[in-house]
């Protein structure tokens, strides 16, 4: 069944019309006709099937009575907080982690303005680029099945990210290509000996070209009070969308087995 985005699902009697941009998707890209069962999702947790109506230049969505309602198992993100803070990439590679971010339970990206940030935000400003990363995700969630909306932030510079209090329960985790000569914890091990924290974290990339020299001296000052610990990737030097990849996999995965235990308990 194929899925548009709607923020108030259509209820008995109240059918409701999709906006300009989602209606034209439907239409001219998914190819729904009037008269198609679609499934609705608000992007907040909820998704109902409903029926596709094409009146003139809008679109709307009309309530399926007797249609059994999505199983509520597909939803997890409640119970967690994975927040990615990725220095921004160029071009492809900052959509394909935006795009995977989704299919891997991250709940909010939080794009990074480093001292090696090769893209200029200046003349179109910050807000463009917000907008186009949110407009991938979005498309990327009615693809993987997924029900929560994934919160794309404004770029901002590291600083401002670091600056920012975390909740008592919420930890920062440090990836850096220097980090296992350092003696850093591996990831995967850092996980698997503090898996209640896996629901309540931050996971923070750097750049292409890696952090500058100024940037881990901060990260280190600030590490005490921004609740950070580093952890390592392994022996070889990871693109940064690959670091992302793996990072956010592993730690999905650790999250994913720590469900199903709580559930078995």
């Amino acid at each position: 069944m194929k899925r548009v985005l709607c923020p108030d699902l259509p209820k008995p009697g109240k059918p409701v019309q999709l906006a300009a941009s989602e209606a034209r998707h439907a239409v001219h890209v998914l190819r729904l006709r009037n008269g198609d069962t679609i499934e609705a999702l608000d992007g907040k947790g909820s998704a109902t099937p409903a029926l596709l109506k094409i009146r003139g230049d809008s679109v709307w969505l009309e309530f399926l009575p007797g249609s059994p309602r999505p199983d509520p198992q597909r939803s997890v993100m409640a119970a967690s907080n994975l927040v990615l803070e990725m220095a921004v990439l160029k071009g492809d590679a900052m959509e394909w982690v935006v795009e995977k971010s989704v299919e891997l339970n991250v709940r909010k990206l939080v794009p990074l303005l480093t001292a090696h940030t090769v893209v200029q935000m200046k003349q179109k400003g910050p807000e463009v680029f917000q907008e186009r990363w949110q407009k991938i995700a979005d498309q990327a969630l009615k693809q993987c099945g997924r029900l929560e909306k994934m919160e794309i932030a404004l770029p901002r510079p590291l600083g401002t990210t670091l600056g920012e209090p975390l909740s008592p329960s919420s930890v920062r985790l440090f990836c850096d290509e220097n980090a296992r000569r350092n003696g850093a914890t591996p990831l995967a091990r850092w996980l698997y000996e503090r898996p209640s924290a896996v629901a309540d974290i931050r996971l923070l990339i750097g750049p292409e070209g890696g952090w500058s020299h100024e940037e881990r001296e901060f990260i280190t000052q600030t590490a005490a009070a921004s609740k950070i610990f580093p952890v390592s990737l392994g022996p070889l030097v990871l693109r940064a969308e690959t670091a992302a990849l793996f990072g956010i996999s592993l730690i999905s995965g650790v999250f994913q087995a720590y469900l199903e235990t709580k559930q078995q308990d």
